[in-house]
Order: structure tokens, then sequence, then C-alpha cells
């Protein structure tokens, strides 16, 4: 079963909550640096990071544990390990149920990085890459990624990329009632539905420091998608009819942030900007506007408001019964309506740095984070939270 998890977010393909919800855990917005091994004294550094990940609509409930693990060399090599779980409970029929009885499915997920910074050239460059399989009943993917970066101006520009390539073997895994499918589609045998999914994705980002307290960046994502890309287990016309999607999607993606510190209040303001189109006729406008405030040296906050709306796909119907036999291509989907979201979010840090001088340095150097976001959803999947918990500690 593949769940979506977030149908607001402006990506590229559907992602797995591992990626729908990112890791925010950086001071004042920025991601945490590296561990800064010591090439002088060969010294090993990295940390390890416990998170716990939560999404709740009105049919599905997941449960995400995710253990990450990052080690740095002295000669600025790196590696990453990612493994996360989720425990995902629906009484959806989208999801593969076929009576209003819960089931929960359970999918694993192994994300292997790793990268090399040449710091000894002036224009220091980052090559960076790794693979992610995800496995659960009904549902295979693969994919890799290559990202490479460069620095110039004594970092104070950077230009970066990322090329992706991703497979994904779909399945069925009816639960409950007959396992007669809509439609026969597949008969009663799981065994015989099986489909496919590519996707090729090619990105371009530039960031530049504009003042001391200014920061400001761009980027372009384009994908292309080709095969099966409706729900093996929506219908329309009271499961008469399966979902049937165009066999390829071209999408566009245009980013940007405008991040600005102010010293005396300790305060960073954000603003970010995505629009989104594809050939499927679905356009999406995402701004959002965070404020991140320092209340200590070892305490930060952080408030988020994001506004979602996007069209509906040019062969979505609001009313299923709307739909003919003689219909190319029908979508129960509430992804492919028109809809928009308002979306508020909270954040709580801590750092371990009070305990400096009086506990182990891996817990002086400890980060915890917890956050929570409801969303006021107005497509069928109806109101949403998302939350977080995670502690990093150094080693």
């Amino acid at each position: 079963m593949r769940v979506q998890l977030d149908p607001t977010a402006s990506r590229t393909r559907s992602l797995p909550l591992s990626c729908l919800l990112a890791i925010s855990i950086g001071l004042l917005g920025v991601h945490p640096k590296r561990s800064n091994a010591d090439a002088v004294t060969g010294t090993w550094t990295g940390d390890a990071q416990v998170r716990g990940n939560y999404y709740w609509d009105r049919s599905t409930r997941v449960l995400a544990p995710e253990f990450i693990a990052q080690l740095e060399a002295p000669q600025g090599s790196r590696m990453r390990v990612d493994y996360l779980v989720d425990a995902i409970t629906s009484a959806s029929q989208a999801a593969g149920a076929l009576e209003d009885t819960r089931f929960t499915e359970v999918r694993h997920e192994v994300d292997l990085k790793g990268g090399h910074e040449f710091i000894e050239r002036k224009n220091p460059v980052d090559l960076f890459g790794g693979f992610r399989f995800s496995r659960e009943p009904d549902y295979f993917s693969f994919a890799s990624m290559f990202q490479p970066t460069i620095w110039l101006a004594d970092r104070a520009t950077m230009f970066r990329g990322r090329m992706s390539y991703r497979h994904d073997e779909i399945g069925q895994n009816l639960r409950g009632g007959s396992q007669q499918r809509p439609g026969n589609m597949g008969g009663t045998s799981a065994d015989r539905f099986r489909e496919t999914l590519d996707a090729i994705s090619v990105a371009a980002g530039w960031e530049q420091v504009l003042t001391r307290t200014l920061l400001l960046e761009v980027g372009y994502d384009f994908t292309y998608q080709w095969g099966f890309l409706a729900n093996p287990y929506r219908s329309v016309l009271g499961g008469q009819r399966p979902e049937v999607h165009p066999d390829q999607r071209f999408r566009h993606l245009l980013m940007s942030r405008l991040a600005w510190y102010i010293p005396r209040s300790r305060t960073s303001l954000q603003v970010l900007y995505r629009s989104y189109i594809d050939n499927w006729k679905v356009g999406a406008v995402n701004p959002e506007f965070r404020i991140y405030q320092e209340m200590s040296p070892f305490f930060q906050t952080r408030l988020r408001y994001r506004y979602y709306t996007q069209t509906a796909s040019f062969f979505y119907k609001s009313n299923q019964n709307d739909y003919t036999f003689d219909d190319q291509y029908v979508s129960n989907d509430p992804k492919m309506s028109a809809f928009h979201v308002n979306e508020f979010g909270v954040q709580f840090l801590v750092l371990g740095s009070f305990l400096e001088g009086r506990a182990h340095r891996s817990i002086a150097g400890a980060q915890f984070d917890i956050s929570f976001n409801y969303r006021w959803n107005t497509n069928a999947f109806g109101n949403q939270v998302v939350a977080q918990t995670g502690l990093r500690i150094p080693f």
C-alpha cells in the first residue's frame, strides 16, 4: 500500500513519509552543521539521531520511527544511513480496504548516502549521492541520487545540481470483504496485478549571501514520470471502473527562499515560495512564512504558516457519477481536485549546551526538538495533523 501523506506538497513526485516530514532542527533555520572531523589529529566524528513521526487524517494514521547515523572522516568524506519504519493504519478503500475495517501495514525504508568535499580547492566542490530502498507488502521502490555542489567567492555563492532516478513496482493486497477487486482488476489473486512506475528528475539551485544577515536561494526542479500513475485500489462509478490516469507526467517546480537574521533580537525571518505546474493541468502556488526566535543560547522556537492552493487536473470530475465508460481517464484521487490548505505549525528546539562542563560532551552537544502542525484542508482527505520529535547526539 502506498499512502500519499502530504497531498498539498508541491513536490516533483509522490514521496514517502520520510521525505514529506522533513527534519528541521538547525539553529535559526539553518541545517545542522556536520561534525567537523579534525584533519590534523585524524579524529572521526559523527552523530546519531532518533526521530518519531506522526500523521493523522480522517481515515489514516501513521507512526514512523526513524534512526539516522552520520559519520565524517578527517579528509572530508562522510556517510549517512537512515532506517525508517512506517506503521500505517487505514480504513480507506484507496489504501486497499474493502470494508470500513481498520488494518495496519508496515513499510521499511533504508537510505544510504555518502559524499566527499574537496576543501583544498580555491572553490570547494562537494560530490554527494546515494540509494534508497523501500518495501511494503504491495509496493517496492528503488531510487538513486547524485548531487554535485560548488562554492564560489569564499562560500558566499553556491551552485547545486541534482539528478535522480526512481523505479517502483506496484501490486495489490486487499483486506476484508470478498477480496474481489473493483471491476475485476486482477481477479482475486494479488499476483495477477503488477505494474511499474519510473521517474527521472533534474534540479538546479543557487544560493547567494546578499549581506551578512540576508540569504537568497532559488531553484528549479523538473521530473518526468512514466508507467502506472493511478492508484490500484481506487475506482469510480461504484467500483465498476478502476481509476485510470495518463501514463506520462511532466512536472515543473520553481522555488525560492529569503532568510533574514536580525542580530539585535536574535530572530530569523524566512519567506518561502513554490510554484508548480504539470501537463495534467495541475497548477499550484505555495507561499510559506517562518519565524525562528532564539529565546536563550540553548532554547529556540519556530512558528510557521503555509498556504497551498491548486487547480484540478483536466480529467478530474468532482461528481464521480459524471464519469462514463467512454471517458479515457477517470480518477477518484482527492489530489487531482481543486483545493486549498491553511497550515500552522510550531517547533521547539533545546540544545544541550547548558550542560557544558557538567556532562559528557555528547550530552552537552545534543539537540532535542518537537513540532506540531495542523492543516485545514478542503479536499476529501479533510484536516490533518503532522507531528515530529527527535534527539540528536554527537560522538
